[in-house]
């Protein structure tokens, strides 16, 4: 039988029942002889048996855990305790020795921390290998050197301000320092922080929650009366344009932008969560559900027995599983599902995807060029009356040559505008230099400028 005694935070934490544990155990073990828990057994036991020397042994801390734990069962049916620093609980050893009785101590974070209301108590270890922070009074135990430190410092510092004050525990004395400091404190196995965030206001470095909070404050009834009164309908336009200058800031490779960009596409979405609570139409988490549950359903060649092996073969398994979900059960349907919001390009190239994948499509690009020239043909010679159908074909016929050439007909266009736009700005600053107009200029001197800007790289 083994049982945990937590030894407090220093000298005179041990509880009675942890005394009595130590005094009526056939073997005592303690983690290390150097910690306050040490100097104590030894005022107790002078048969105590210490694991200072595994440390030397140790190849890394995992091997240590397997050391200690095996020096632990060494001892049989005898009635075992192993003493920790700290409650008894979060020592990085304990979590290996099962079956073990713990009597609990006083924690490190007694010294840190009076109220542990809403608190998240970690050790450096655990804060170092949780994947996302939560902004709330954290507490993080054991950080033993200054690495550990400089660690835990970038960790806390993706979600808590540099200048943002904590409580720090150096094994003797506690005091007020920012998480800037942190790496320049004196360290060793007592170092414990206490951090609480700034006020929302006050704060430089916010994380989703708060991105929450923000909204949430805004549409309250002493808020803003704009985002009070927007309803799912008033904003839909939002989505669009924000995403679009998401896509626009992609292409350009601007960084900043693009995190800006993100973030006003996100607010979208924050925004009609928000208004989906205020109106009981549905949780946030019903969001979060279908979407973590279509992510796994539509890739079985991940979460399932399915094979994918390249890009293709995962969109075809993508695919086939949308066609399922939506009940589609040939491909008149599946063109139809493309939704018509879509802006004309991007609906035209996805139906005709489709429609390829059920056996309607050319069986060459030469068919295509050659449909592209009867479709310009038939546009030249058309009414007025027949030109917006006609030129409806030529550009059908336009983005299925653009399509079977693996080119996206969408960003092919956006990227011929754009282009275009910075040549006119071109030549107007060309026009400017030269204090002319356009107006002024013949057929011949406007190709000569459109040209020149066009030599420029624009």
């Amino acid at each position: 039988m083994i049982t945990i005694v937590g030894m407090g935070s220093k000298r005179g934490d041990l509880t009675l029942d942890g005394l009595s544990a130590i005094q009526q155990a056939d073997v005592v073990v303690v983690k290390s002889q150097l910690t306050h828990a040490g100097q104590t057994v030894a005022e107790i036991r002078s048969d105590a048996i210490y694991c200072d020397d595994l440390f030397e042994q140790a190849e890394d801390f995992d091997h240590l855990n397997q050391l200690i734990v095996e020096r632990l069962g060494s001892f049989g049916r005898k009635k075992v305790v192993f003493c920790v620093v700290g409650d008894g609980k979060d020592d990085s050893t304990v979590e290996h020795v099962k079956t073990a009785h713990v009597v609990n101590g006083v924690g490190l974070q007694s010294c840190v921390a009076t109220s542990m209301d809403s608190l998240v108590l970690y050790t450096a270890t655990e804060l170092l290998q949780t994947r996302r922070l939560v902004v709330q009074p954290t507490v993080v135990k054991y950080i033993d050197d200054v690495y550990v430190a400089s660690e835990v410092q970038l960790k806390l510092s993706s979600c808590f301000d540099v200048d943002n004050p904590l409580v720090y525990f150096d094994g003797n004395k506690t005091k007020v320092i920012t998480l800037g400091d942190l790496q320049k404190q004196k360290f060793n196995y007592q170092s414990t922080l206490f951090i609480t965030p700034l006020p929302l206001e006050e704060r430089k470095v916010f994380d989703y929650n708060d991105a929450i909070a923000v909204l949430n404050r805004l549409r309250q009834p002493d808020g803003c009366p704009w985002d009070r009164e927007q309803t799912h309908r008033s904003i839909s336009k939002n989505v669009i344009e924000e995403a679009y200058e998401l896509a626009n800031a992609l292409e350009n490779e601007d960084i900043n932008n693009i995190v800006e960009e993100l973030g006003d596409l996100l607010m979208q979405v924050i925004f009609h969560l928000e208004i989906a609570c205020d109106e009981g139409e549905f949780a946030p988490e019903s969001v979060y559900t279908a979407l973590c549950r279509k992510l796994i359903d539509r890739h079985p060649h991940v979460f399932g027995d399915v094979v994918a092996t390249t890009q293709e073969e995962s969109l075809d398994v993508w695919n086939k599983q949308k066609q399922k979900e939506h009940k589609i059960k040939n491909v008149g349907e599946n063109v139809l599902d493309v939704p018509r919001s879509m802006s004309a390009l991007m609906r035209c190239q996805k139906v005709q995807s489709r429609a390829s994948k059920g056996g309607y499509d050319f069986a060459n690009l030469d068919q295509v060029v050659q449909k592209v020239k009867e479709e310009l043909q038939e546009f030249l010679s058309a009414t007025p009356d027949q030109k917006q159908m006609e030129g409806g074909d030529l550009l059908f016929a336009v983005v299925n040559l653009l399509r079977l050439s693996n080119i996206d007909s969408e960003i092919a266009l956006c990227t011929s505008t754009e282009k275009f736009c910075r040549r006119v700005v071109e030549c107007q600053r060309i026009l400017d230099e030269r204090n002319q107009t356009l107006l002024q200029l013949s057929g011949q001197e406007f190709d000569e400028i459109w040209n020149e800007a066009k030599k420029n790289g624009y």
